[in-house]
């Protein structure tokens, strides 16, 4: 199995190191962070692989969404690279791993049509992903209302899921059912991928599909508590009941009131970073900061991936991580530069070790 392992990602696992080499390096993290506004900061990205991206930009009244837009739109495409190369169900998982901007995409076209916004502005606020997305994103932007936008998603994945919950959309009058409607759908096929794998790519997998899916369904769970307010069942019915650590009886006991520093602690013991600072702050409070330890989580998780025997999954999903971990952290300093915020103040709510 070593040696079939070793075949199949001994060309995924070079072009991941190149990919990986062009990275941001930390010494240019520290010229990124005190840029003084979006100008400088993207005359800093000219030099780096980001030149492709950016370079539309070049000359434009630059607004922070456009270049967040950018942003989004070049790791959707370096995202992709990688499967060329991998074939299979771990090809597979990777594919539905990268579905997920389409899933982003959708929940948009959802909200922008219901408030009636122009076609051509829907389509300019979506991330383009090229031809590796068979959807009608032109015709979906088109659409003169919510359920005909699920029309249109006909025969496609999420046209069932979204049908599912039109009647309940019909009755409160509020896309949350919806957007929830797509992520479950979601997050469950990319589980049911996950288990479609055996042996070092399912363990890999575990490691980072796993945690991905585990966090976001605890982050769902608690925010439906905390911040909405939601009965039991509605957080029930709301949320995943098949993940690794986080299952329907762990969203029972967080329905139910467990708190979540218990819930964290119980789950993952000592491996999350800076986990004892939840016990400072109130939940409403926790649960951002527990987005972040998440999100850093995985990033150590990816770096020590690397270090290790290269010829699995594991280094192609480390890179993922990696990726998208740089553009959330280049998307909240423009954020951070918008605000006016010093770099200090930017500085705690990144995720990798920069500058």
């Amino acid at each position: 199995m070593a040696v079939l392992d070793a075949a199949q990602y001994a060309g995924a696992n070079a072009q991941v190191r190149a990919l990986i080499s062009r990275l941001l390096p930390p010494p240019f993290w520290a010229e990124i962070i005190v840029a003084r506004d979006l100008p400088g900061l993207l005359n800093l990205l000219w030099e780096t692989s980001y030149r492709q991206t950016i370079a539309p930009l070049a000359g434009a009244r630059l607004a922070p969404a456009t270049v967040e837009r950018a942003l989004w739109e070049y790791l959707a495409r370096a995202a992709r690279v990688p499967l060329s190369l991998l074939r299979g169900p771990p090809r597979n998982l990777l594919d539905w791993l990268w579905r997920r901007f389409e899933v982003n995409n959708l929940k948009t076209v959802l909200r922008t049509v219901e408030r009636r916004v122009p076609a051509d502005r829907i389509q300019a606020s979506l991330i383009p992903l090229g031809p590796a997305s068979a959807l009608p994103w032109g015709v979906l932007a088109e659409a003169a209302s919510v359920p005909a936008v699920v029309e249109y998603l006909r025969p496609t994945f999420y046209e069932r899921p979204l049908n599912q919950a039109l009647d309940l959309y019909r009755r409160e009058g509020s896309l949350f059912v919806l957007e929830v409607a797509l992520d479950l759908a979601y997050y469950g096929r990319l589980l049911a991928k996950l288990a479609g794998l055996t042996g070092r790519d399912r363990r890999e997998a575990e490691r980072f599909i796993g945690t991905l899916a585990d966090s976001q369904n605890l982050l769902w769970a608690f925010r439906y508590r905390v911040y909405a307010h939601l009965a039991p069942e509605e957080i029930l019915n709301f949320t995943l009941h098949h993940g690794l650590r986080v299952d329907a009886s762990v969203v029972r006991e967080i329905a139910s009131g467990a708190p979540l520093r218990d819930v964290v602690a119980r789950l993952w013991g000592d491996r999350l970073p800076d986990v004892e600072r939840l016990s400072r702050l109130s939940e409403r409070e926790a649960l951002p900061e527990l987005e972040r330890i998440f999100q850093r989580y995985l990033y150590r998780l990816a770096l020590d991936a690397l270090k290790a025997y290269p010829f699995h999954l594991g280094v192609v999903l480390a890179y993922q991580v990696l990726l998208e971990s740089e553009v959330r952290d280049l998307v909240t300093v423009v954020e951070g530069r918008v605000a006016g915020w010093p770099a200090d103040r930017i500085q705690p709510y990144l995720i990798g070790s920069r500058g």
